[in-house]
């Protein structure tokens, strides 16, 4: 599963670890799960269009818009 650091555009700019694939996210940020999306029915997403990149821009967005977990 692919995986990368994102450092947060504003607010306290902390860097959270996103792990993606077809379908799927999970969003860690020191060692602590922040938030899971291990299903892309979860999200309203017709899973034949959850690619990898959709998910890690939809994780991405979770992260600015704090949807769904805390900073």
């Amino acid at each position: 599963m692919p995986s990368e650091y994102y450092t947060r555009r504003v607010g306290q700019r902390l860097t959270y670890l996103i792990a993606y694939d077809k379908g799927e996210y999970f969003i860690e940020r020191d060692g602590q799960m922040k938030k899971a999306v291990p299903d892309a029915v979860a999200t309203g997403i017709d899973p034949d269009e959850a690619t990898p990149s959709l998910m890690r821009r939809l994780a991405i967005g979770d992260i600015e818009s704090l949807n769904g977990m805390d900073e």
